[in-house]
């Protein structure tokens, strides 16, 4: 804690002591009143027990009043320099928006709660980003748009997490929505991936955006785009694209590697060792290089309420023990 305007708390300090100083000067320079009525031979009185006593309980009553006169100005004197913290924010990574896109076909459906165990373990290394969550199969579902409520985050990928467990029960259905029966296709990767694109707001904004991809890329008919249009589409409109397999072989594979490449991106295995940090770092690394240049912001927060309570206290201390003290 620093203050703001320290030579306004020392301002205030030397002159209470100059008044003060003034006042003991001119106290002690003060001549009889001519109503005084003078007395000789006083030494006597001056010596006794009572008259020391009495003399001994006002220069108490005097330093108590110096003190609680110290407990007020020194207070606010000190709230007069605008106490404080200073903090120093770096704005860049409010700039980023990363989307979470989930293949939630049949063939993905045991490895879905890994991939959105992985998620959340992802999201919990970010600090100001926006996260928002695709899921789908052959039609895409926004589970919840990009936000950087992290509470809220953590709370629905919980939920669709358990809505894949074994005997289901989770607080949210990850496949309601997702299929259209009228549609004689599954796990259509390039429609899933071209909706998690156009899920990005702002498309005005220069934002850095990226996607992390779930799937397997087991494709079953006929979409609009195929995974590699979708990743033409990604990198048209400058996302990055990161992926997560749980079968990371064969040319399904392959194919969702080279897409993510085409955008600026990469593939995973889902069980790689350390894939959820590599994706952190990457996009991190990646992401960080297209981050506008901004300046750091420094922002003070004042802290006068525990000086302006210390002075208010002097105060209210103050006036009652001189009302006593004049009776």
């Amino acid at each position: 804690m620093g203050l703001t305007w320290w030579w306004l708390t020392l301002i205030v300090i030397l002159a209470t002591l100059l008044v003060a100083g003034v006042g003991w000067w001119v106290a002690g320079r003060e001549t009889p009143s001519t109503d005084a009525v003078l007395i000789a031979h006083t030494r006597r009185l001056t010596r006794l027990p009572a008259y020391r006593a009495a003399l001994a309980r006002q220069r108490v009553r005097l330093l108590g009043l110096g003190v609680l006169i110290a407990l007020v100005v020194l207070p606010i004197a000190v709230a007069a320099g605008r106490p404080g913290t200073t903090e120093t924010i770096d704005p860049e990574k409010n700039n980023r928006d990363i989307m979470l896109c989930l293949d939630v076909s049949g063939s993905m459906y045991r490895t879905d709660k890994a991939v959105l165990e992985d998620f959340a373990e992802i999201v919990k290394n970010f600090r100001g980003e926006r996260i928002g969550l695709v899921l789908w199969n052959n039609q895409a579902v926004t589970a919840f748009p990009l936000t950087d409520d992290y509470d809220l985050v953590e709370e629905q990928l919980t939920g669709y997490a358990d809505g894949f467990s074994l005997f289901g029960g989770g607080e949210y259905d990850p496949t309601d929505g997702t299929f259209n029966e009228r549609i004689y296709a599954s796990s259509l990767s390039g429609d899933g991936l071209a909706s998690c694109v156009y899920n990005f707001d702002h498309v005005d904004q220069k934002r850095p955006r990226a996607i992390i991809l779930g799937t397997d890329n087991e494709v079953h008919g006929s979409g609009v785009y195929t995974i590699d249009e979708a990743a033409t589409l990604a990198k048209e409109r400058n996302v990055r694209v990161y992926g997560l397999n749980p079968l990371p072989y064969g040319p399904n594979h392959s194919e969702l590697s080279a897409a993510t490449e085409k955008t600026g991106g990469r593939t995973w295995g889902l069980d790689q060792a350390g894939a959820t940090d590599e994706v952190t770092s990457n996009i991190d690394k990646l992401e960080a290089a297209r981050l506008p240049d901004v300046a750091p912001v420094h922002v003070r927060t004042d802290l006068p309420t525990i000086w302006l309570s210390l002075g208010l206290l002097g105060l209210i201390g103050l006036y009652p023990l001189l009302w006593w003290w004049r009776r």
